[in-house]
């Protein structure tokens, strides 16, 4: 398991099995992708109550539970089934995607994908009202920026934009 970063966004990429220490990195990145061959298993960790605490706010309870009471080795495949991966590849192809995932995150506005994520990631404390309180000053935040202006005059020059993260 590596973690790759694209716009200060992580990513974990798995391979064979993914335990212990892994699992735990693996759970605290943003996005991750694994190979087919992959599989998770909650075994080992280090902090059992952070991991089972990661687990519920990716998976929900009833299949934290599962996973981790059950002691549940999960394949690839089922990971994705229950949201533990946002995409599986086969193990051959596993750094190429990777790489043009790491790749397509640096082309887009690296101040509004940390934005996206620190909101995505406070509506697990939040109220809906709050929730969209703090997705409305982001977008007060965002729009003043030099990003916004860039992203605005290449669409109207029709060109891709240049992002700067001011």
């Amino acid at each position: 398991m590596q973690i790759v970063e694209g716009a200060g966004i992580t990513v974990a990429v798995v391979t064979g099995a993914c335990t212990g220490a892994d699992f735990e990195s693996a759970l605290g990145a943003d996005l991750r992708i694994a190979g087919a061959d992959a599989t998770f298993s909650s075994a080992d960790v280090g902090d059992p109550v952070a991991c089972a605490r990661r687990l519920t706010q990716l998976l929900g309870e009833a299949r934290a539970k599962e996973i981790v009471l059950g002691g549940r080795t999960v394949s690839a495949a089922d990971a994705l089934r229950l949201g533990l991966v946002t995409r599986v590849v086969p193990a051959a192809q596993l750094g190429e995607a990777a790489r043009a995932l790491a790749q397509g995150l640096r082309a887009l506005p690296p101040l509004a994908l940390r934005a996206v994520r620190d909101a995505v990631r406070a509506t697990r404390e939040l109220t809906p009202r709050d929730a969209l309180a703090l997705e409305h000053e982001h977008f007060r935040r965002l729009i003043a920026t030099q990003d916004h202006k860039a992203a605005v005059a290449a669409f109207f020059a029709r060109r891709e934009p240049a992002f700067t993260g001011e």
